[in-house]
């Protein structure tokens, strides 16, 4: 194989790891999207509930409505977070994920610390 062979391969499989890491950060704000939009609702649901506990009434429909609007996001939550495990399975071997928080050493380059004995990665 020539070094140009080397190195279109090297850009497709570059290529093909940018576009799943672009995929993936779309569903991840959507995913935050989504989170958000289940957070006001419950938020609101707890305003009617004090309310309600203070003796004003709510609307009929509103606690209704809101635990709708919250089983709707979760479940579209869930949808999400299927989607973006299902991108993390199709990654190429040796391709690594970022951590869930994307705080951790590998989401910030850091090298782990390595124990006593052991040739650094990369040596």
């Amino acid at each position: 194989m020539s070094i140009f062979d080397r190195f279109a391969t090297g850009l497709e499989t570059l290529g093909k790891r940018a576009n799943q890491a672009l995929d993936e950060g779309k569903l991840r704000v959507e995913l935050v999207r989504v989170r958000r939009r289940m957070d006001n609702a419950a938020r609101d649901l707890g305003y009617i509930t004090y309310r309600q506990a203070k003796g004003t009434p709510a609307a009929p429909d509103a606690v209704e409505a809101l635990t709708r609007r919250i089983a709707e996001a979760e479940a579209a939550a869930a949808r999400i977070e299927a989607d973006i495990a299902s991108l993390k399975q199709k990654q190429e071997p040796g391709v690594q994920a970022a951590p869930e928080g994307g705080n951790g050493p590998a989401a910030t380059g850091a090298a782990s610390p390595s124990t006593p004995g052991e040739s650094p990665p990369g040596a």
